[in-house]
């Protein structure tokens, strides 16, 4: 299945610059004049035995004046680390292009507004946005301040996504994160005022029953965004929420949940975790804590049954986050906040103490929301489906934008598709090597040399479309090609891949319109046949058309032949046809 691995960055001004009002606030984004985490990371790809996936860098910097900065320092990365895999970058400048091509065709503002990185819920919205483009049955979801350390971590990764277990679709999958001392638990430290704010206490609990237990894979509460696999369902589906400031992981998961789709947690799926460390002071943190946690109780709180989705409790997600969206929320808040505030007493900090004691009176009259949570997130998932239509259908166009934003691939030749040249000799040479002309003479052979070709096509090009009319026959010299139809549901359904060997667009009539899209599945060269040149070339020469299309007449046989032995056999979507 497509896979595209989506990693996000941030970056910020340099700490000469310090952070200037209206920039976006991350925990530790990179200050543009260092070198920071990235490069870590993308050489721990290199040790990965499945590098079968594109690579999408979502640059993130905390002010789009620093787009360029920033696109720079990633372009120099990738030159640096030289890996072997057909990365994409989306800054704010491509997302600029999209939303111009939007506004041309009227797409609601409402629509537009999603295009945005800025904020964690809305920087992943593009992670999954980017996968979409790409055509990514599986978005795996990582981080740029983590290490990869399992070779096999992409196998595990797609192991299990869209299959079934316990009577319930796997449509997402968490893998969970090891701190520096190999264990999964978070590096703190335990002090008083946690006595009621224990969340790290809950966390521990959830992570030993889930992560620390068998069977293997199992649902979770709980989620990590950077050690996430979506499938195309969920994600075409279920956007993250950019109403919550924090945590939008574990929010993502409990909106999947809201509307019937399923997360769990594979106990082999881990990854290092080795953020810089945290500057913002404790009573900040809690009150970013605080936010979260009454927005997620208040989305919980607001729901109403509506067709198509499941109603959710506190108690789905125990012991955590469940134990922070009951109604015992305001209470905790309440007493932990005290108690933080005359420890910052004891040592002296007057100034932090206020500021704690004052997120006692946030979580009264500020964090709480002002709106319907509910019915604001139906908006949202009604909007980003309205994103994706539109991107379907001007996805050409849009792919053209993140085509040229591509860097860092070590390519085997050029990426756009292309005539290879080849003199006629060579030409011979490869068509006698195929199966698919053994039926003819090897004069015939010879002459259909003097009219065919050899088109390049990489990755994800199409070769045909749905409703072109289909002019050219084809062979599959090296590579493979996927033909597949969208459903009612604007699914990508496989009706068959073809490899070497095999070939499709042998219909001679005029009128003809396909009704399937034509893909390459990987770097592919097709031998083409035009065939108004087939045709003039049977016209001048009978003999030789008859013989061919003798030969062409029994390669349908076989296909129809095979067709309908698939047909009466299907037992699985996707499965082929031919």
């Amino acid at each position: 299945m497509r896979t595209v691995m989506v990693i996000p960055v941030y970056y910020s001004r340099s700490k000469k610059d310090g952070h200037v009002e209206g920039d976006a606030v991350y925990d530790h984004p990179t200050p543009i004049d260092e070198e920071g985490t990235l490069k870590r990371t993308l050489e721990s790809i290199k040790i990965l035995n499945n590098q079968d996936f594109q690579l999408a860098l979502i640059v993130s910097p905390t002010s789009e004046d620093l787009t360029s900065l920033a696109k720079e320092k990633v372009r120099k990365i990738l030159e640096e680390v030289d890996l072997d895999v057909q990365t994409f970058v989306l800054t704010p400048d491509e997302l600029n292009l999209i939303k111009e091509l939007a506004m041309k065709n009227n797409t609601k503002q409402e629509i537009i507004d999603i295009m945005n990185i800025k904020g964690y819920a809305n920087v992943r919205n593009m992670c999954i946005y980017a996968a979409y483009i790409l055509g990514a049955e599986v978005a795996v979801l990582i981080d740029d301040d983590e290490i990869f350390e399992k070779d096999n971590f992409m196998d595990l990764a797609t192991e299990f996504i869209g299959g079934r277990l316990y009577g319930k679709t796997i449509d997402g999958v968490a893998g969970y994160y090891l701190n520096k001392y190999g264990n999964y638990y978070d590096d703190v430290d335990i002090e008083p005022w946690m006595t009621y704010w224990d969340r790290f206490g809950y966390k521990g609990k959830a992570f030993d029953k889930i992560i620390g237990q068998q069977p293997r894979i199992k649902l979770t509460p709980f989620a990590f965004g950077g050690a996430m696999v979506i499938h195309r369902n969920l994600f075409k589906t279920v956007p993250f929420d950019p109403n919550v400031t924090r945590g939008e992981d574990i929010d993502y998961l409990i909106n999947a949940k809201m509307f019937g789709f399923h997360f769990f947690l594979d106990r082999e799926l881990s990854i290092k975790h080795l953020p810089p460390k945290k500057t913002h002071p404790v009573w900040k943190r809690f009150r970013e804590d605080i936010y979260r946690f009454l927005y997620e109780k208040a989305k919980i709180d607001s729901q109403v049954e509506t067709p198509n989705m499941n109603m959710v409790t506190a108690k789905d997600f125990d012991p955590y986050p469940g134990n922070f969206l009951t109604n015992e929320l305001e209470d905790m808040i309440f007493k932990a906040n005290i108690m933080l505030a005359m420890d910052y007493f004891s040592k002296g900090d007057v100034e932090a103490a206020r500021e704690t004691m004052n997120n006692i009176y946030l979580s009264k009259y500020d964090a709480k929301p002002k709106f319907n949570v509910f019915q604001e997130f139906q908006r949202l998932q009604k909007d980003w489906k309205g994103l994706l239509a539109f991107t379907k259908k001007y996805m050409v166009d849009i792919r053209e934008i993140i085509n040229e934003a591509e860097l860092g691939y070590v390519k085997k030749y050029e990426k756009q598709v292309f005539v290879k040249s080849m003199a006629r000799e060579e030409i011979e040479v490869l068509l006698k090597s195929m199966d698919f002309f053994n039926a003819l003479e090897e004069k015939d052979v010879e002459t259909l040399s003097a009219i065919a070709k050899i088109r390049s096509y990489p990755e994800g090009a199409y070769v045909g479309k749905s409703g072109e009319k289909v002019t050219t026959m084809r062979i599959v010299s090296n590579g493979s090609v996927r033909i597949v139809k969208e459903d009612n549901g604007g699914d990508q359904v496989e009706l068959a891949h073809l490899k070497e060997g095999e070939y499709f667009g042998e219909t001679m009539d005029k009128t003809f319109m396909s009704y399937v899209d034509i893909i390459a599945y990987e770097d592919s060269e097709l031998i083409e046949i035009d065939h108004d040149e087939l045709l003039s070339l049977v016209d001048s020469n009978p003999i030789l058309g008859m013989r061919i299309f003798r030969m062409l007449n029994a390669k349908l046989s076989l296909k129809l032949k095979k067709l309908n032995e698939k047909y009466t056999d299907l037992t699985g979507r996707g499965q082929s046809i031919y």
